[in-house]
């Protein structure tokens, strides 16, 4: 029987909250949504999903940041987003768990749809 789940991309699944009370991905795990998500996206010192956008004047980053912030919205899931001239950087994870979870993958998926 095929496993319907895995044929589902990331960027088609929806963000569910956390209420806490579940353990954080396991490395291996983390691995392969971090192949999936691919584009650049990291695991950063914090253990936190981290990528850094660039762009060529002071209202790009801005703009993106805005389309971020209403995605989030929608996905009741929130970034952390830095602006700066010529970059937005993005950090996600799971709050409730200080880890990661498949739904900080659905958003980095998300995000890269939107770039």
């Amino acid at each position: 029987m095929v496993n319907v789940e895995a044929s589902v991309c990331l960027i088609d699944k929806a963000c569910i909250p956390c209420m806490g009370g579940i353990p954080p991905l396991d490395s291996a795990a983390t691995n392969k949504l971090l192949a999936e998500v691919g584009h650049g996206w990291k695991i950063n010192e914090a253990g936190h999903l981290f990528k850094e956008y660039k762009f060529d004047d002071c209202m790009g980053p801005i703009a993106f940041a805005n389309r971020i912030a209403e995605l989030a919205e929608a996905e009741a899931h929130h970034p952390d987003i830095t602006i700066a001239w010529g970059k937005c950087s993005i950090e996600i994870w799971t709050h409730k768990i200080s880890g990661l979870t498949e739904s900080d993958f659905i958003l980095a998926a998300k995000i890269e749809g939107i770039n």
